[in-house]
């Protein structure tokens, strides 16, 4: 009986997933595994925002309770890309902020494939 419960939590749990979870999940499966991602509260107005890196790059994923919310953040994302190379992008209710200030990207193939999935992931 234990088990079963111990299953169905389990079930519940991943039914119940943000976007930030889906679409480190995603990276995962494509081959571009992220590193910690850590919780950085309100770091974008109205977000509940996590930041970490994946395949060299900078990375802020925020969940938002609605997509104009998160559409209203890419403004504000822009500002922690600064002057480097990266992007700060709404999907759904979840707004991406990548930025590559290391230059570990020179060809950006790598960023584009990171947006891409995120684009797939959050429709």
């Amino acid at each position: 009986m234990q088990r079963k419960l111990s299953c169905l939590g389990l079930l519940l749990l991943a039914a119940c997933g943000s976007g930030t979870e889906d679409v480190l999940a995603a990276w995962r499966k494509a081959g571009q595994p992220p590193g910690e991602f850590k919780d950085v509260g309100e770091k974008l107005p109205g977000g509940k925002c996590f930041a970490g890196k994946v395949a060299g790059l900078d990375a802020t994923l925020c969940d938002f309770k609605d997509v104009e919310l998160a559409r209203k953040a890419e403004d504000a994302g822009w500002e922690l890309v600064g002057n480097a190379v990266g992007s700060s992008i709404a999907s759904g209710k979840v707004l991406l902020v990548i930025a590559d200030p290391r230059k570990e990207d020179p060809s950006g193939r790598r960023l584009n494939e990171l947006i891409q999935t995120f684009r797939q992931t959050t429709r």
